[in-house]
């Protein structure tokens, strides 16, 4: 989607967050148990719900610091390098998302890339993910007249089950006029992600999306070209902290997932990557 992010006087406008758990800058925590809202619980945070999870044309608003503190900023970092300060990266790999499934006739075709990092410090770890998305038709099965981009609504690392406390934040960045990072809407630790629509709660209940300690999912929206008819290629860097050993990172088959829930009624899609893997350190 072509998030024209309003650098205007839209960056005046605090960002509603349903939720007090997530209310402040930088990393935040994820509840194990979930997050009290009205009529229950919640295994999701919200960090900036303008733009209405991607479906408003005219784009969200991104964080700010300054200034009196910012605006929108929930969840949000200012630098990546490092993301915070006392942690030296460990690795970093860039990898293809390779879609192969039937809607590419079981060839495979790279939708995007991924930059996926580790940074420490002693036994804590920052594991971060960065997607770019391709220029590609994904469907070419002849029923398929046009390009059909691939979009990315939610983006889930694995293997967090045993390495509480779990937090999550992630840096947003702008390179020029159109060339933007789409923010983070939502986190959670979840393996159900939820297709959000205009209307639509920001924090779906466990009962809609349960509680899985093992998976953090992140909400964004992500396409070379929208069918909404706006665009953001690249994500924000999505970052994960938990514990840690002082072992070198390992790698997981499908440790990264990319799922595309159908906003704009596409059909419901998931690529799986390998990764590093918090439960191996």
């Amino acid at each position: 989607m072509m998030k024209k992010n309003l650098q205007t006087s839209a960056l005046s406008v605090a960002l509603t967050v349903a939720s007090m758990t997530a209310s402040a800058t930088g990393f935040v925590q994820l509840p194990a148990t979930g997050v009290v809202i009205d009529g229950g619980k919640s295994a999701y945070i919200t960090c900036n719900t303008t733009g209405e999870f991607g479906s408003n044309p005219n784009g969200s608003t991104p964080p700010t610091f300054s200034p009196n503190g910012g605006a929108n900023n929930t969840c949000a970092l200012k630098s990546i390098d490092p993301p915070v300060a006392g942690y030296t990266q460990t690795a970093s790999v860039v990898r293809d998302i390779v879609m192969n499934n039937a809607y590419t006739l079981n060839q495979p075709i790279t939708v995007g890339t991924v930059v996926d990092r580790v940074w420490r410090k002693g036994v804590s770890c920052i594991y971060g993910a960065k997607i770019r998305l391709n220029n590609v038709d994904y469907d070419r099965r002849a029923i398929s007249p046009g390009v059909q981009y691939f979009e990315v609504n939610d983006i889930l690392r694995a293997n967090f089950l045993k390495k509480a406390p779990v937090s999550v934040a992630y840096v947003y960045t702008t390179r020029g006029p159109g060339q933007s990072d789409d923010v983070v809407y939502r986190a959670g630790l979840t393996n159900t992600s939820v297709v959000n629509f205009p209307g639509d709660p920001a924090q779906p209940l466990i009962s809609v999306a349960p509680i899985n300690r093992k998976w953090v999912d992140f909400t964004t929206d992500i396409s070379f070209q929208d069918d909404d008819g706006s665009s953001v290629r690249d994500s924000a860097w999505l970052l994960v902290k938990s514990t840690c050993s002082e072992q070198t990172p390992a790698e997981t088959d499908g440790a990264l997932k990319f799922r595309q829930m159908g906003q704009e009624e596409q059909p419901l899609i998931e690529v799986r990557v390998k990764a590093f893997d918090p439960s191996a350190q």
